[in-house]
């Protein structure tokens, strides 16, 4: 089954660090603003893990925001491994301290956006056109986490009707002179 990138919408993890470390780790997390990360141009590099059909799809996306002082437009360029692309615009309305209200092509709705800690979490439903033509609607459930100033980890669980069916993971890295970098 190929998936469309419209069931990749934006934007997150979970580690092993429990498995190795007998104590909690503590570090520093930046908090994750959208307009301030996003405003530049960046590069994701993706894959696409379906647990059910065995599946993998990688691809990128490259995005390049607009921030008027309320409203971040961000546009993606998605390139898959297999050639296929496709364009798509998520707009994010801050609507104050960590929230916003975002749309995005080939989304359902007003997707509420929340960050707690840092961290940005967000859950809606995408239509996503597989390698017979059909389309199918999956929930994802985004969790967004700034790594470092230039980078920015995004995983999602995919489900259908609540049985889970895949993981989506992207990190953005920051473009610098039109390179990603280091």
């Amino acid at each position: 089954m190929t998936l469309n990138r419209r069931a990749f919408g934006a934007l997150t993890f979970g580690g092993l660090g429990a498995a190795f470390f007998p104590a909690p780790v503590s570090f520093a997390r930046v908090p994750l603003q959208l307009e301030k990360f996003f405003i530049r141009p960046t590069r994701g590099v993706g894959t696409f893990v379906g647990t059910l059909a065995n599946l993998r799809r990688d691809f990128t996306v490259d995005t390049v925001g607009q921030f008027d002082g309320r409203t971040l437009v961000l546009k993606e360029a998605i390139v898959y491994a297999d050639g296929a692309r496709e364009n798509a615009e998520w707009r994010f309305v801050r609507t104050g301290s960590g929230r916003y209200l975002g749309r995005r092509t080939g989304v359902d709705g007003i997707v509420p956006i929340s960050s707690a800690d840092g961290i940005i979490t967000m859950g809606y439903v995408a239509e996503v056109t597989g390698a017979d033509g059909k389309t199918s609607r999956l929930r994802f459930d985004d969790i967004l986490e700034q790594l470092d100033a230039n980078t920015v980890l995004n995983t999602a669980n995919v489900s259908f009707l609540g049985l889970s069916v895949g993981r989506v993971e992207i990190t953005f890295k920051a473009k610098s002179g039109g390179k990603v970098k280091a």
